[in-house]
C-alpha cells in the first residue's frame, strides 16, 4: 500500500524552493519575504486599499500596518486616505519601489517560465488549480483573523 503523500510537506517544499531562487535579489533590494509580496502584489494592482493588500499578500493587519510605515520610509510606497471612506487607507508603489523590486519581478518571471517550460504550462495550471480547491474545500485562508 503506497503511503499518502504529506500534502504540508510537499507544499512547504515547493514555496521555500520558489523563495529561495527569490532570496538573494530580496537580499539586495534590502527585502524581507512579505515586504516584497506586499510590493509585488502592489506591481500588478496598484493603487490598493490595505485590507484587500493584506488579503492578498496574506499578511495579517497588525504585520501589514508594520511592513506598509517600513516601506513608505523607505519611498517604496505611498499611502493616502480615501475619499470615500477616510477609515480606508489606498496603498501604491512609487517610481522606486518598482525600479526596487524589478530585478527580483525579473528573477520571479524567469523562474515561472522554466517552470512552466520544464513541466508543461498545463501542470503548472493545475497544479494552481488543484491547490486553489484545497483552499476552497478548507475554507481558511493564510491571515484570517
Amino acid at each position: 500500500m503506497a503511503a499518502e503523500p504529506d500534502l504540508m510537506k510537499t507544499f512547504l517544499l515547493a514555496y521555500e524552493s520558489v523563495i529561495e531562487t527569490l532570496r538573494p535579489s530580496m537580499k539586495v533590494a534590502g527585502l524581507t519575504e512579505p515586504q516584497w509580496r506586499v510590493l509585488h502584489e502592489l506591481q500588478m494592482r496598484s493603487p490598493m486599499i490595505a485590507s484587500e493588500l493584506a488579503a492578498n499578500t496574506f499578511v495579517r493587519a497588525s504585520s501589514l500596518s508594520r511592513i506598509l510605515r517600513d516601506l513608505e520610509a523607505r519611498d517604496l510606497i505611498n499611502r493616502a486616505q480615501q475619499f470615500e471612506d477616510l477609515r480606508k487607507t489606498l496603498v501604491s508603489l512609487t517610481d522606486y519601489g518598482c525600479k526596487t523590486i524589478a530585478p527580483i519581478e525579473a528573477n520571479y518571471s524567469d523562474l515561472v517560465q522554466r517552470i512552466a517550460n520544464s513541466v508543461g504550462s498545463d501542470k503548472v495550471s493545475a497544479c494552481a488549480a488543484a491547490c486553489a480547491g484545497i483552499v476552497e474545500q478548507i475554507g481558511v485562508r493564510p491571515g484570517d483573523d
